[in-house]
């Protein structure tokens, strides 16, 4: 057997870090920089701390400041757009020979990472991670230069057992080179100095304001202050804890869930449509620094509320970040965090659940979601019309579930105002009906209803009754064994997929999931073979005239079309809203309308397209159309 060892195209690999193909904007080497001068001053800071304690504990605190004065971190960034030159130094940890031939020239090597950070026992979580950051300067860059010296505390403190060089070093690095030549420099001051010369294609689009505007965009928090100078224009950034604007949670119809705990900070809103103007895009933090510009991706917002935000930030290291730092791992972590955020829902409404329900997507999109604790609050906050025992009542969905667990039962779902309909005008026929179910729900969120009751629905079919404008949904649901919604979030039906019918061309339903439009019998001949050849341009736009014709004789009743009227396939909406739509289309069709339908046919096609186009047998009768939609 034969092997091949793997390696990195060398060459390659500098060319695709340092690109926009890699990074999502060419603006993050300011971010990339910043984050690696916190870093360095932060971990002198807890090296100083160390340092100190040592003192402490000799009891010579009073000599502090005599020996060594109190450490304050400094970041600065200047940049000139004469020179084009972008400057960012610290008075950080600083690097050494040894730094730059182990971590700044291996790409993908940290310092963070490596037993010489770990061995410190810092309390500390750094920012970098990955050991690429500064590779983002040569988006914007040709070179960069770096002039460092290392701090004494790496060899004073306590906890250092191997003593590090503390020459200062000044290097220079040209990407396409791919080498780093460097030198021993004559810089005093411990800490990192970066300049690059910036590309005269961005250098216009740099000055004070982007700058800032740049920084404050990815960085939530800038617990170390940093000084700005762009040519004459000066200032000083500083943002040591998170500052968060909430909106006027005191508006009806808008609730805000402030958090702040061990693992989050920030904010999570429910609200109404119309107060969608008052919140700016979710956004999320990790240590302070911005996650993702495209939270969407993330699915941090539960699908089963319509209006959502968040402003949040999660106060240490917790997800896992994206090398390129413009997203995060969809793993475990992200679940977990998914999960967090619907406990902070769930204890914010669990024990008034019902005025949550104002806030909930209507069913039209996925209401059960895979975390069984919340499907649990759902259910609890969406209430459903049903008639039960001889009388109407409004119940949660879970209180149905629960009242009838351990049974099998029949339900019907019809149309409120066509209950009363059926009720008062057919009372045998009712009677008949109602002894056959053991609870009628009505339209109110009957999608939501339905979402929740499939674990245990055997079947569901239309059904047709006898008197006219009578449709209702027949259900027969299994409860002996309580089940999980979550398993079935991918499988819930709002409709029965076929009619147990006569094999009708069409019919008007009373679901609400597509108001106001004709429900096609894809089991009918006729809407069969006009199915099959869609693919013909003619075929597509007769089908959609005959449709919209049926439609405007159906449901029209304001401006009946009295004969078949060509439109060229554009769709015409003029119906009425008032009535169950049902009751609308009673006595709605003239006796010669099919007759009507098949000359429009003949007189579209020709006999060689119908014999191409398949439609030989396309033929419409009566017995297409339901029997009391035909004017006696």
């Amino acid at each position: 057997m034969k092997s091949i060892d793997v390696e990195l195209g060398k060459s390659n690999m500098l060319p695709l870090i340092a690109s926009q193909q890699f990074y999502a904007s060419w603006k993050v080497f300011i971010r990339e920089l910043l984050l690696n001068a916190m870093d360095a001053c932060n971990v002198r800071q807890a090296l100083e701390w160390s340092w100190g304690t040592e003192f402490l504990e000799m009891e010579q605190a009073s000599q502090m400041r005599d020996v060594r004065a109190i450490y304050e971190p400094r970041i600065d960034i200047t940049y000139s757009s004469d020179t084009r030159l972008f400057t960012i130094e610290d008075n950080g940890i600083g690097i050494n020979e040894y730094d730059l031939e182990h971590f700044i020239a291996q790409i993908g090597a940290s310092y963070y990472t490596s037993t010489d950070f770990f061995n410190q026992q810092l309390k500390y979580e750094p920012y970098s991670h990955y050991g690429i950051g500064i590779c983002s300067c040569f988006t914007v860059s040709k070179a960069v230069l770096i002039e460092s010296k290392k701090d004494k505390v790496i060899n004073t403190a306590w906890n250092i057992s191997n003593p590090q060089d503390t020459a200062p070093v000044m290097a220079k690095w040209f990407g396409e080179s791919g080498q780093i030549e460097y030198v021993i420099s004559q810089k005093k001051t411990p800490g990192t100095r970066i300049s690059i010369p910036v590309k005269p294609s961005y250098a216009p689009y740099i000055d004070l304001d982007f700058i800032v505007e740049t920084i404050k965009h990815y960085m939530l928090t800038l617990p170390i202050p940093v000084n700005i100078r762009c040519d004459t224009r000066e200032v000083c950034l500083s943002q040591p804890k998170a500052k968060w604007n909430y909106p006027m949670n005191e508006l009806v119809g808008m609730n805000i869930i402030r958090v702040d705990n061990s693992l989050l900070e920030g904010y999570v809103a429910i609200y109404h449509p119309k107060h969608k103007g008052y919140f700016h895009k979710s956004t999320l933090y990790q240590q302070g620094v911005l996650v993702s510009d495209a939270t969407d991706i993330l699915g941090l917002a539960p699908s089963w509320i319509d209006n959502f935000s968040y402003q949040l930030n999660i106060k240490k290291r917790f997800l896992n970040i994206s090398i390129s730092r413009d997203g995060a791992a969809f793993d475990e972590k992200l679940i977990e965090l998914r999960q967090y955020i619907g406990q902070i829902i769930i204890d914010a409404f669990g024990q008034s659940p019902l005025t949550l329900g104002q806030y909930l997507s209507d069913g039209r999109k996925r209401l059960v979601c895979e975390y069984e604790a919340e499907n649990e609050l759902v259910s609890r906050a969406v209430q459903v019309l049903v008639y039960i025992k001889e009388r109407e009542v409004e119940v949660p969905v879970r209180t149905v579930i629960n009242g009838f667990i351990g049974r099998k039962i029949k339900i019907a779902f019809m149309q409120r105002a066509l209950f009363a309909h059926y009720r008062e005008n057919y009372p045998y026929d009712y009677g008949q009906f109602i002894d056959k179910y053991d609870i009628i729900v009505f339209e109110q969120n009957i999608r939501a209803f339905w979402q929740f009751m499939t674990p245990y629905i055997t079947s569901m079919e239309y059904v047709m009754g006898d008197m006219p404008g009578i449709i209702y949904t027949d259900v027969s649901a299994d409860l002996t064994v309580a089940k999980t919604a979550a398993t079935f979030r991918n499988d819930y039906v709002l409709r029965p997929e076929y009619y147990d019918l006569d094999p009708v061309f069409c019919l008007v339903s009373n679901e609400l999931t597509d108001p106001m439009e004709l429900v096609i019998n894809t089991h009918n001949r006729n809407a069969m073979l006009l199915q099959r050849a869609e693919k013909y341009k003619k075929v597509r736009i007769a089908r959609a005239v005959i449709i919209e014709n049926i439609k405007q004789r159906i449901l029209g009743n304001a401006s009946r079309w009295n004969s078949i009227i060509d439109f060229g396939g554009e769709l015409v909406h003029q119906y009425e809203l008032e009535k169950p739509m049902s009751l609308q289309a009673q006595w709605c069709l003239e006796r010669d309308f099919p007759d009507e339908i098949n000359a429009y046919i003949a007189k579209t096609f020709t006999d060689r397209e119908i014999a191409d186009y398949g439609l030989t047998s396309l033929y419409f009768t009566r017995k297409d159309f339901i029997k009391w939609w035909m004017a006696p």
